[in-house]
């Protein structure tokens, strides 16, 4: 029997997508293409579930700070060049414009709002996503760094012996903090699995170790080509991550996607840590104190669809957690670990409905935060109803081809 829905992608939006669906009483497989849900990008982030971090990437200080690391191996963005990310960065460098991002960065925030709700009525529902609301702490190094963000953003902003307090973990070289009350954090690998487990629960079938190999469509509608055969699904949701560009060209569809590579290193947990998320805002780290290991992730390298770890990389993001956390050579690592993030150009989520195929990808540094929310706007795009937020700015139709042949 063909599924009425069938979910390309097995992370933390496949696997919100799956659930939701189910609780609909639609019936829905869900593919993915790693031995194991949530074998991509999803495990490997922050955790953070926070509305004040929703500037996309594309903006004028990015792009600033861009011009300047793009070739330094070691810097918070880094670009290898090849010729096949030229297109990505023309869009990038237009999409850049305060205007433009400033209008992503209220419609990123909006969504961020609605899942932080969604988030904490999951965990009330009893489903261990390890959802704690403990707020977050944006770190700042500089004056000039601190002085910024008050023009910027919302908080309590605290002055260095006032953070001090707050985050005892800090040390001597900070500028200040602004701590956001209502922020919260979950367990990313356990976020996916929990959803995961609960979709199931309600009904829809997972598939681990199916690589989609190719879509096309046919007079019948949509085939997914797997090794286990094809598949006819009654509407496809396709969200599966960086590869979801390469697999939408089958069906005619354009979707400009780069992998941002992002790095975490685990460490072992001891006296002192961290309480609270912590922001490090110059050096563009986040450390997470996580169950049994506290977490220093960040970087975003664009490196196409390599996953290779770089030693270059991951000790710069250690020399960050070093600068605002005091010296953390001795300790153990738990974990090290690589990840590609889909990243559009205007750094914006593609969400819609385009010649039947439904499309939810490219959240770059937000996947996790926003699978709440974007599942609810599948679930309403599949369904036909009204969708609850304005998808106008994450419309996959806002991207064309730069250069139309005849």
């Amino acid at each position: 029997m063909q599924p009425d829905v069938m979910v390309v992608g097995g992370g933390a939006i496949g696997v919100s997508v799956a659930y939701e669906l189910a609780g609909r009483g639609a019936r829905v497989t869900l593919l993915e293409r790693g031995d194991a849900l949530g074998a991509g990008c999803s495990a490997g982030n922050a955790g953070l579930i926070s509305p004040s971090h929703s500037t996309p990437i594309a903006n004028p200080a990015a792009l600033r700070d861009g011009l300047r690391w793009i070739l330094k191996p070691d810097s918070p963005f880094y670009l290898r060049p090849r010729p096949g990310v030229l297109p990505w960065l023309v869009r990038y460098v237009r999409a850049a414009g305060a205007a433009r991002a400033g209008a992503g960065a209220r419609a990123l925030h909006e969504l961020t709002v609605a899942s932080l709700r969604l988030h904490a009525e999951l965990a009330d529902r009893g489903l261990p996503t390890g959802f704690e609301r403990r707020g977050t702490l944006s770190v700042y190094e500089t004056e000039a760094g601190f002085a910024a963000a008050r023009r910027k953003i919302e908080g309590e902003f605290l002055a260095a012996e006032e953070a001090r307090r707050l985050e005892p973990a800090l040390g001597a070289g900070i500028a200040g903090a602004v701590y956001h009350r209502e922020e919260a954090q979950c367990e990313p690998l356990g976020y996916v699995e929990a959803v995961g487990r609960a979709a199931a629960d309600a009904g829809a079938e997972t598939r681990t170790g199916v690589e989609v190999r190719r879509l096309r469509r046919s007079p019948a509608g949509v085939v997914v080509e797997t090794a286990d055969g094809d598949l006819r699904p009654g509407t496809l949701v396709l969200a599966a991550g960086v590869w979801t560009g390469r697999l939408a060209r089958g069906l005619g569809l354009f979707v400009p996607l780069e992998g941002g590579k992002g790095y975490h290193v685990d460490l072992e947990p001891v006296g002192g840590d961290p309480r609270l998320p912590l922001a490090l805002q110059e050096a563009r780290t986040i450390a997470t104190p996580l169950a049994g290991r506290l977490r220093l992730s960040g970087t975003l390298e664009l490196a196409g669809l390599d996953l290779s770890i770089s030693d270059r990389r991951v000790a710069a993001i250690r020399r960050s957690g070093d600068r605002v956390l005091g010296d953390q050579a001795g300790r153990r690592v738990i974990d090290t670990w690589a990840g590609l993030r889909p990243c559009t150009p205007d750094g914006l989520p593609v969400i819609g409905r385009v010649d039947g195929v439904v499309l939810a990808t490219g959240h770059a540094m937000k996947g996790l935060a926003l699978a709440p929310v974007t599942a609810r706007l599948v679930v309403e795009l599949v369904a036909g109803e009204p969708p609850s937020h304005d998808l106008a700015p994450f419309s996959p139709d806002r991207f064309r081809p730069l250069l139309r042949l005849r």
